[in-house]
């Protein structure tokens, strides 16, 4: 494992320099950084490119021109019976038209007739044209357009890869923060048991407490040391996840320096992106990845069929091939219109039942993925209105937690002056103590709950990706 502090300080992974004092902040903006350029899941989105563009090669490939060649030769009882060769080149092309060249040359005493062409040889080229079945579209257009689709698709599965690994990260670092603060409300607590307590005994070794003043005292000292351990071993769980999504180069795990801290806890991480996406919120609705997926799942499926569709009408193709006679010694060619082949083919399924079921599976698909995008829309809605109320109610409880907060706090204040002038009880500085620890870990609670809303709206949007 490597040190996070000193790859920091040599390989400058983001702007901020190593601490001069014995502790490191780690911020958020510059953890983010840390996982969007480093962690193997943010590689592994990028190996979608090298997937797509195989794809879309394989594709391509259905256009590549093809050479042909074939020859049988025969000889028997030392007589040449034939040798035919023949070879050629197809170029397929985009409109589903295919051009076709080549050079026929056959010899023997007991060729068929119409294996007969002159001894140099015999050039052709010619066209072959689909007019019923393949004429809108075949198997190597539809294969192209698919591959387009995929890499659109592609570019959404990207985003929603990185937009779950940014929700993760920023959750487990929200966590972190969340730790190092309880662990300080447990410090203090334990702060404000130790002192109690020292003054207390003091008081009983004068003769002004009672003994048993003393001891519940230290049994406040041993609830709050017990928390302050749970607080610390929270926190050290915490600094363990951090280090998931610490890494170089995707493939080198960082460790996080022991002196390393989370920026301290503020309620306003993420306010900003959060305040402006809801004026464009609508807009995000129809660029969301999961709904442009949806959307191409249904143009691959009318690709299909109208692929399925080309399968019911008939199978006809019209080739045309002009011959070109060679001169002698020489591959050059005389071109005389009169010389040519021609000739069509046609077949055609009476019935067509399996083209026509495949044509209705087909809607039916597609009338179902329709279905299933206008659901997810709503449900997307639906979990977005949820997230901005919650987001909204949380922060009109903060205001009243705070407001608690500070009036336990001025209560606890009080009872220890009674205390002082002998008008009030361990026992009841004890009761103030905790509902002040109360107070504060509740105001840390809904604080982090507010970042919370707004880490999962972002997330449900599919906007944490852009958001760094």
């Amino acid at each position: 494992m490597i040190k996070w502090t000193s790859l920091l300080f040599c390989l400058f992974l983001y702007s901020g320099t190593c601490a001069q004092d014995s502790t490191t902040v780690l911020t958020f903006d510059e953890f983010m950084q840390i996982v969007k350029k480093h962690h193997p899941i943010s590689f592994q989105s990028q190996l979608l490119d090298e997937l797509v563009e195989g794809n879309e090669r394989m594709a391509k490939g259905g256009f590549d021109p093809k050479l042909e060649g074939d020859w049988i030769h025969k000889s028997f009882d030392d007589k040449n019976y034939y040798s035919i060769f023949s070879g050629a080149v197809k170029i397929p092309t985009w409109f589903g038209i295919e051009l076709k060249a080549g050079y026929d040359n056959n010899r023997g005493s007991f060729l068929n007739e119409s294996d007969i062409i002159p001894n140099s040889g015999l050039w052709n080229a010619g066209i072959s044209v689909p007019l019923g079945k393949g004429f809108i579209i075949d198997q190597r257009r539809a294969a192209l357009k698919k591959a387009e689709l995929f890499a659109l698709s592609s570019v959404q599965e990207q985003r929603l890869i990185l937009n779950q690994l940014f929700y993760d990260a920023s959750s487990t670092y929200l966590q972190w923060q969340v730790n190092e603060r309880k662990l300080e409300i447990a410090q203090e607590g334990l702060n404000l048991a130790t002192n109690k307590f020292v003054g207390t005994r003091k008081s009983f070794e004068q003769g002004d407490k009672p003994a048993i003043d003393t001891l519940e005292s230290f049994i406040a000292i041993q609830s709050r040391t017990q928390t302050l351990i749970q607080a610390q071993q929270n926190l050290e769980n915490s600094r363990i996840a951090i280090e998931n999504f610490l890494w170089m180069n995707g493939s080198t795990p960082l460790e996080l320096e022991d002196s390393a801290q989370a920026t301290p806890f503020s309620n306003k991480l993420l306010s900003e992106p959060v305040q402006q996406v809801f004026p464009i919120q609508n807009e995000l609705i129809k660029n969301h990845p999961t709904l442009i997926q949806y959307d191409l799942k249904i143009k691959d499926l009318e690709i299909d069929r109208k692929l399925q569709a080309e399968d019911i009408k008939p199978e006809i193709r019209l080739d045309y091939n002009p011959l070109i006679n060679t001169e002698m010694n020489s591959l050059a060619g005389n071109l005389d219109i009169n010389n040519y082949k021609l000739g069509a083919t046609a077949t055609y399924s009476i019935l067509q039942r399996k083209a026509r079921g495949k044509v209705q599976m087909t809607d039916v698909k597609i009338k179902d993925t329709a279905y299933d995008l206008e659901q997810k829309k709503q449900a997307l809605k639906i979990k977005l209105r949820t997230y901005q109320n919650n987001i909204l109610n949380t922060s009109n409880q903060i205001i009243i937690v705070d407001n608690n907060f500070e009036n336990y706090a001025r209560m606890l204040l009080a009872e220890n002056q009674k205390l002082v002038a002998g008008e009030s009880s361990i026992f009841l500085v004890n009761s103030r103590e905790q509902k002040y620890l109360d107070a504060a870990y509740k105001v840390l609670s809904v604080n982090s709950k507010l970042i919370k809303h707004r880490i999962a709206y972002l997330y449900t949007l599919a906007y944490l990706s852009s958001s760094f």
